[in-house]
């Protein structure tokens, strides 16, 4: 009897540390700038996609330059975590520019701080300026990240030209933004995944997506409400069948990475600043994993963590 009774305990033990083990450790560096007319949106859904999803434990949130300066992307990223995440997660500001490379800010010693503590997951949804910042000041520490998740990279000759006509060229903004912070992280030898855009942008939501999540939850309403000029520009004008969430996919990568096709990739910064990812080798160039697809399963993941309330703490 006494035999029966410890091996259940072992096994009750056993399944309390295996669920503690398999919540992921993760940092998130942002620039979100939701809101009218024409800000863009993916940063806010993926960060509240992480905010509701209890297989990611968020240590720490850092903002940086880009879709908006700092101290805007500050605001707003506090604004959020104050509205839609109830657990005791702080927000730091980071770099300005890629002029303040390697200058020490509240997000480096931060994210210092954490590390000593404990392994994490960087999730970069923006330029790469306070990752590199870090990696200069606190070059011991770099062991101490499991992987690097950015939001950046694109196959060799491939044009990020958007739309069913390719109206739309961009640019890969989080790259051309900072490439010396791209090369810098790339030297580190941390282990690489590559979220490009010419794969998130095939994660797109539709008008029906936006009514139905605005009928579940606060934060599907302000999301919806915040995306109506977001989803017009996409539908209208480009012809999409929606807006595409393009930060959601390193996000995703995370939370379910059954749902992300991944293949080994060689990169590298060519001489004009573009991240390329090819499948041939290079001398110089490193090893990443590079995202090619996500699943038909990713929507239905993806839409109840936008309705849900936000996980318990």
């Amino acid at each position: 009897m006494r035999a029966r009774f410890c091996s259940l305990l072992a096994v009750v033990f056993v399944a309390s540390t295996g669920d503690a083990a398999a919540e992921k450790a993760i940092w998130i560096d942002t620039d979100p700038s939701i809101g009218p007319p024409w800000r863009e949106v993916d940063d806010a859904y993926a960060l509240i996609i992480a905010f509701h999803s209890p297989e990611l434990r968020i240590v720490g949130i850092s903002t940086t330059y880009g879709n908006v300066g700092v101290r805007r992307a500050t605001a707003v990223a506090r604004d959020l975590r104050r509205r839609f995440l109830p657990k005791p997660v702080e927000v730091f500001a980071g770099t300005g520019s890629r002029r303040d490379i390697a200058q020490a800010t509240v997000a480096t010693k931060a994210l210092a701080d954490a590390l000593r503590k404990e392994r994490l997951t960087y999730i970069a949804l923006g330029p790469l300026t306070n990752l590199a910042s870090f990696l200069r000041l606190h070059p011991a520490l770099a062991r101490q990240i499991e992987r690097v998740v950015f939001v950046g990279g694109r196959s060799p000759g491939r044009r990020l030209a958007l739309g069913p006509n390719e109206r739309l060229h961009i640019h890969d903004a989080n790259v051309v933004k900072d490439p010396a912070a791209v090369r810098l992280v790339l030297q580190s030898g941390i282990p690489l995944t590559l979220a490009p855009v010419e794969t998130s942008s095939r994660l797109l939501l539709n008008a029906d997506d936006l009514r139905a999540i605005s009928r579940k939850s606060t934060a599907g309403e302000f999301l919806a409400r915040r995306s109506q000029g977001w989803l017009w520009f996409w539908t209208k004008f480009i012809h999409e069948d929606g807006g595409p969430i393009f930060d959601v996919l390193a996000v995703l990568s995370q939370l379910a990475p059954e749902l992300v096709r991944m293949e080994r990739r060689f990169a590298y910064v060519d001489d004009a600043g573009n991240l390329i990812a090819s499948r041939a080798r290079k001398t110089g160039a490193r090893r990443v994993h590079f995202c090619t697809a996500v699943t038909a399963d990713a929507k239905r993941l993806l839409l109840p963590r936008l309705q849900a309330p936000p996980a318990d703490p």
